[in-house]
Order: structure tokens, then sequence, then C-alpha cells
């Protein structure tokens, strides 16, 4: 289950090397055939496959069958083309909802898993960025060689390592409350960073902004909505 330690590293890996629909297709396998992970509020952001064959939906406690009346699309225009989608499912009674405390330490499970999930992704938008400046020139040096650039990039090489420090310290316990909310916004901050080092070739529809987009939604999505700004050095 989404416990697990190693499935975190493996999403981690996955997101890293390939993405996040690859490494969303590899938690939602741990839920079983036909399965979407339910996110706090009845949505669930899912690989475009692993929703269309979807069945049922695991709230942390149960499943709960997820028939064509009872789900939507909800995805938004700009998720076209990322190979995910967002339903919105409705649950027929309160405690299909999550919210009861074994739901909720399932949440904090796949909070965990998510925000290694987010970590690779956020290291792989890093590696776009630096190839990226280190093909663009100013004065006939790369950009990648300017101060203020390499002030950016060394924040960000410290913001993964302070996040991989704090996931990697709490082990097989998941991070709870506050503390995984923290960290999610941590991860927002830095991969908003890196996307302004990409210039006006991170916001395109097609380009990476799009993916970056995707992983904060995991963090509304399942963690919780963001009522204000995330700063790169922890400030909220």
């Amino acid at each position: 289950m989404p416990g697990d330690p190693e499935l975190w590293t493996r999403g981690h890996a996955e997101a890293a090397s390939h993405g996040l629909g690859a490494a969303l297709t590899l938690l939602h396998g741990v839920l079983g055939p036909g399965t979407l992970a339910g996110g706090i509020s009845g949505h669930a952001v899912a690989p475009l496959e692993v929703a269309r064959t979807a069945h049922r939906v695991w709230t942390g406690e149960r499943y709960v069958d997820l028939p064509s009346h009872r789900r939507q699309e909800a995805g938004p225009v700009v998720l076209d083309g990322s190979g995910l989608t967002t339903l919105r499912w409705e649950p027929r009674q309160p405690d299909e909802r999550p919210g009861t405390p074994a739901a909720r330490d399932w949440e904090r499970g796949w909070g965990t898993a998510l925000a290694w999930v987010r970590l690779g992704h956020s290291r792989r938008l890093f590696g776009l960025a630096t190839a990226h400046l280190g093909q663009r020139t100013s004065a006939g040096s790369p950009l990648l060689r300017r101060q203020l650039v390499q002030g950016s990039v060394a924040d960000a090489v410290v913001e993964h390592l302070e996040i991989e420090s704090a996931l990697t310290a709490a082990g097989s316990a998941a991070l709870t409350g506050a503390g995984l909310g923290h960290w999610h916004d941590r991860l927002t901050a830095v991969d908003r960073l890196l996307l302004r080092l990409l210039g006006a070739g991170g916001y395109t529809a097609a380009g990476p902004g799009r993916a970056a987009y995707a992983s904060e939604l995991l963090s509304d999505v399942y963690v919780r909505p963001r009522d204000g700004h995330a700063a790169v050095g922890g400030e909220l």
C-alpha cells in the first residue's frame, strides 16, 4: 500500500526518469486493478488509462463503487496532452468520503508517496532548466554562468536536498498534518522557481509548465488546497 517506503523511492525514480504519468500509474497499481485514489474533496488525479478503466475508488478505508453516473471528468484544459486527467466522484453517503482516522492515516501515506513523486518530477524539471540555461547565451557566454542564475540554481539544489532529507528522516512513518503540507508547499515553490529559469518556454501549453501545474494539483487534491503562496526556503 502507499505507506511502503520502497514504493515512495520507486515513485521518485519513475517521476525523475519518465514523468508524473508513469509514477502515478505505479502508485495506483498498488491499489488494485480499476481503482482510483480518492482525494480529500471528492476529486482524483490519475493517468488517462487508469481513469478510463476505473470502476471503484479507494477512500483510505474501503473500496467504493464508481459507476459512470457517479463520476464526471473535471480536468482543466491545461492538462490536455499531459496524459493525466481529473475526475470528480460523488459519495453516496458521508462515510464514503475520506475523513475517518483510518482514512486520514492512508491519506498521509499517499501524501508522502506523492511528495516523493513530486520531488522526482522537480528534479526532472531541474534537468530541463539547466539544459536550457546551458544552451542560451548572453554577451557571448551561457546564461548558466551568470551569477544571479547560478544563485537560483543553487537555491533549487538546496531545496531538493532539504526536502529529500525531511522525507528520508520520516523513514517508514508517513509525514503528518502541517508537516506534510509544508513540504508539498516547498515543492510547489521550487517548481515555480525552475519555471522562471526556463523563461517564457516554461509557461507554454506544451511546455514543462503543464507538468508543474499537474504536480501542484496533486497537492491541492490529496493534501490540502493552498490558501497562500509558498516560497523557496519555506516561508509561506
